[in-house]
């Protein structure tokens, strides 16, 4: 319905313009500043040009040269930078291969889990902007963010609207685009707070040796509404200490930890516990994009309290780049008149290096030394990242004991390996080659109708991607 009306308005906004370029004379020549047409009043010298307002102030107009420049994105910008419109596209197209093939309702083929249309910039430079805009793998099109925020300085800033919770590093660090593998670690993966509706104060002390961030927001746990009455208190610090130190081994060595308190108000639904898909729905859609290793009963419902805490170590020193976090939790489930406080707990470690000598900072756009541009007559390899990541989440008890979840057909603990390399063939385009392994603590129920349960399972995975 929201697309409908998108095009639209488009669509009248497209016939508006032809029906005044129709009533126009052919030949007439463009009207400037110095030969418009002013009205009768002010021709024959009843009122003054330009007008006034009611208070008898004189209307402005200050005149500014636009320039337009494509980099990172399509940016356009005002000659003295007061005014800023930057454009970015990301469009990321899987192909994934599940070993056992014939799961249930995961199954082989191709999907779209992202595509993002961004918009951000600054409004006089005290006052930077975010609008983006996503279609996920279940074909929803929505708003992803929409945002203000206030910057009188670096170190102190407000960001108010919709955007990242700062929450986890995995989640608040970097965006989607620039992860070392595919998707985030099953933790964030399945119990991050995304993204939602809030106040946040903000900012980054002496240089970027420290980065702050703490907010309140709208309490969502998943999807895109906010049907929560209550708020979250959220919390983050990032430290670089040796920042300024002149060391360049440990200039980029991060540490630090974030934090988060909330309530469930009202009954919101479950969502299954899966290896490869951050989801805010259950489609059918979602469903078949990834292997799920627990799914709550029917009659649970997500309801009460909950707390999460985790800690991350993260360096990148020439070509190696290197994350982890643990983190903790404990969640309310509601299973009729019976409440539960379900402990969570999970850690991830990655590793990747870049064999073909390109040297990081932090994960973000990779430019490679040598790109493979075969019609411009460039004929390297691209950039080259090997990489391997382990990522671990156990359950409480409770999840069985309280019958939140099936015993029989269910796990609540996992390990999953993640091996493989990324191509940058240039800084637009990159490919994610992936073998994912999970190995579950008890037998998963991979195919109902064939009563078929495995305690491993595995995914072969192409990611091709495009941002710019």
């Amino acid at each position: 319905m929201r697309v409908r009306c998108v095009i639209s308005a488009i669509a009248v906004a497209i016939l508006s313009c032809t029906l005044i370029c129709d009533a126009a004379e052919p030949d007439a020549p463009l009207a400037t500043d110095t030969d418009m047409v002013l009205p009768v009043a002010y021709e024959q010298g009843e009122a003054s040009w330009p007008p006034e307002n009611e208070f008898g102030e004189e209307f402005g107009r200050e005149s500014r040269s636009l320039g337009v420049e494509f980099e990172e994105g399509v940016t356009i910008k005002t000659d003295d930078e007061e005014f800023e419109l930057a454009i970015h596209i990301m469009e990321q197209t899987d192909f994934k291969y599940f070993s056992p093939r014939d799961q249930m309702p995961a199954r082989p083929g191709v999907y779209i889990p992202r595509f993002r249309a961004y918009f951000e910039g600054h409004i006089t430079r005290s006052y930077g902007y975010e609008l983006s805009l996503q279609r996920s793998v279940e074909g929803a099109f929505d708003i992803l963010d929409a945002n203000i925020n206030f910057q009188p300085s670096e170190e102190f800033q407000i960001k108010v609207g919709r955007f990242i919770v700062p929450y986890s590093y995995d989640w608040y660090d970097h965006l989607e685009q620039f992860f070392i593998a595919p998707e985030r670690g099953l933790y964030p993966l399945n119990f991050g707070l995304s993204r939602e509706a809030g106040v946040m104060f903000w900012g980054r002390l002496n240089d970027g040796e420290t980065q702050y961030a703490l907010g309140g927001f709208s309490g969502q746990l998943a999807g895109l509404a906010d049907t929560n009455t209550t708020r979250d208190l959220v919390g983050y610090l990032n430290f670089r200490p040796f920042r300024n130190t002149g060391s360049s081994t440990w200039e980029n060595l991060n540490i630090g930890g974030s934090a988060a308190y909330g309530d469930q108000a009202f009954a919101g639904e479950t969502l299954p516990l899966r290896t490869s898909l951050q989801s805010s729905e259950n489609d059918e859609a979602a469903q078949a994009a990834s292997s799920v290793f627990l799914e709550f009963e029917e009659d649970v419902v997500v309801l009460g309290r909950r707390e999460q805490a985790a800690l991350h170590l993260a360096w990148y020193y020439e070509q190696l780049s290197f994350e982890s976090e643990v983190q903790v939790g404990r969640f309310g489930f509601r299973k009729e008149e019976q409440a539960t406080k379900l402990p969570v707990s999970g850690y991830n470690i990655a590793l990747s290096y870049f064999i073909t000598g390109e040297e990081v900072t932090g994960r973000k756009i990779v430019i490679p030394d040598r790109p493979f541009n075969p019609a411009s007559g460039e004929r390297g390899p691209g950039a080259i990242e090997p990489y391997v990541r382990y990522s671990y989440l156990q359950l409480g008890e409770q999840v069985f004991e309280d019958e939140l979840a099936d015993q029989n057909d269910w796990t609540r603990r996992i390990s999953m390996v993640d091996l493989g390399w990324n191509w940058y063939p240039n800084r637009y385009i990159k490919f994610y080659f992936d073998w994912q392994i999970s190995m579950y603590g008890s037998p998963v129920l991979l195919n109902e109708e064939q009563d078929e349960r495995s305690k491993t399972n595995q995914l072969f995975w192409l990611r091709a991607q495009v941002f710019f």
